[in-house]
């Protein structure tokens, strides 16, 4: 597998493919738009406990509690914000660019009795409406995939206050693909597009792994830890086409759309992910803080 460069994919295109596949990924996977995280082949955790158990480690990171503020940058539909919430005492506020996504994650926090303490709102995690120094932690789960990293990693600091933490999980190639694409020292500056690898067609690009220090320090930040968790999430994929296909007639009956297309809308946000299921689509967790 070799590396290409690839420009970030625009709000538009990420929008219409959430809001046409959002609701058929759901249906195979819960409310958790994102991987799953399990102890190792053995472990048949549901898509919920797998997911949450992700969530909870990334919440632990945040360092965050009773009367602190966490954004979450690329919310989803809401479930992480609602768990970290309810596992951390912590306020947070999600946005996402998807107006369907707001209206569902607001009614999550409704029927959870949590608007008071979660809400959810439209904007741009690479242009956020807040002052800067708003947030006591910022949350990118699994959202950075769909923004120029550098731009997203500048605004996501701008709005921490000092001391605020950043916690992140990014998708990158296994298996090779991992050098810059014209064999040389990558460039974590260039244009603002340095970290994003991958189709330049699809929804979602690839980061590296190692090109994060220099991301992290560009972005005026201090790196705290850069964890490769593969091994724990790379059950994804194919657990997902799983559960597809153990409900393939209800899926189509009640969305008008066959599993092959499912198929290749997932291929599309992930071009890494290979026909049977198995990763060549690495995880990492990154947290960081503003001095």
């Amino acid at each position: 597998m070799t590396s290409a460069s690839a420009v970030p994919p625009t709000d538009g295109r990420v929008t219409d493919y959430y809001s046409a596949l959002g609701p058929l990924i759901q249906l195979a996977w819960g409310d958790n738009l994102h991987f799953g995280y399990w102890e190792g082949p053995q472990d048949r955790s549901s898509p919920q406990e797998a997911t949450d158990r992700f969530t909870d480690l990334l919440a632990g990171r945040l360092r965050v509690g009773p009367g602190d503020r966490v954004l979450d940058a690329g919310c989803g539909v809401g479930r992480p914000a609602l768990r970290v919430a309810s596992s951390t005492g912590a306020a947070v506020l999600g946005v996402t660019i998807s107006e369907q996504q707001v209206r569902q994650a607001t009614e999550l926090a409704e029927a959870a009795q949590m608007s008071g303490q979660v809400s959810f709102a439209y904007a741009d995690a690479m242009d956020l409406p807040f002052e800067s120094g708003s947030f006591d932690a910022v949350l990118a789960f699994e959202s950075i995939v769909h923004m120029d990293r550098p731009k997203a990693l500048r605004e996501m600091a701008r709005v921490l206050a000092p001391g605020g933490r950043l916690v992140l999980t990014d998708t990158f190639p296994v298996g090779g693909g991992t050098e810059p694409p014209d064999g040389g020292a990558s460039d974590t500056g260039n244009a603002g597009n340095a970290g994003n690898t991958g189709n330049a067609g699809s929804v979602a690009s690839l980061g590296r792994i190692e090109d994060y220090p220099g991301l992290v320090a560009g972005a005026g930040l201090r790196l705290d830890e850069l964890t490769d968790v593969s091994e724990h999430t790379k059950f994804t994929f194919i657990r997902v086409l799983e559960r597809i296909f153990r409900s393939r007639k209800e899926f189509e009956r009640q969305h008008g759309v066959s599993v092959e297309e499912v198929f290749e809308s997932l291929k599309s946000a992930h071009p890494q992910a290979s026909v049977d299921g198995t990763a060549e689509v690495g995880c990492l967790i990154m947290a960081a803080h503003k001095p």
